[in-house]
C-alpha cells in the first residue's frame, strides 16, 4: 500500500509539470469544433502549483494511507471534529500546517489521486 500512494504521488507530481509542457506542444490542437461549439485549449500554467505542499501532503499520506484514502473519497472530513479526534495525527498535521489544509479545502483534488476500485 506504502508502494501505491508513492507511485500516485509521483504520478500526480509528474504531471503537474508535464502537462502543461504538453499543453505548449505546437502540434496540440489550439481549438476543436463540435457542432456549433468550438472549444479552445490554453496552456495550463504552473504559477499557482506548491509543489512543497504536494511533498508535505505526500510524506503524510505515505506515512497514513487509510487517513489519506478516505479523505480522497470525502475531503469533508478534513473538517469533521469526530473523524479529527479518531485521528489525532492528522489533526496535529493540519494544526502545523494550516496552509495544506487551506489549500485541501479549496481544491481537494489537487491533493488526491482516487485509484480505481476493483472492478472498474
Amino acid at each position: 500500500m506504502r508502494r501505491l500512494s508513492t507511485a500516485v504521488l509521483s504520478i500526480l507530481v509528474t504531471l503537474a509539470f508535464a502537462l502543461p509542457a504538453m499543453a505548449q506542444d505546437e502540434n496540440s490542437p489550439k481549438a476543436v469544433q463540435h457542432d456549433n461549439t468550438t472549444v479552445f485549449f490554453k496552456p495550463a500554467g504552473t504559477g499557482n502549483l506548491d509543489t512543497t505542499r504536494l511533498q508535505t501532503w505526500g510524506q503524510f499520506a505515505e506515512a497514513h494511507p487509510k487517513i489519506a484514502k478516505a479523505l480522497a473519497y470525502n475531503s469533508s472530513l478534513m473538517n469533521n471534529s469526530g473523524y479529527l479526534s479518531k485521528h489525532p495525527e492528522l489533526n496535529a498535521f493540519f494544526q502545523a500546517h494550516p496552509d495544506i489544509k487551506e489549500a485541501m479545502a479549496e481544491n481537494p483534488g489537487n491533493f488526491v489521486a482516487i485509484p480505481p476500485r476493483p472492478g472498474e
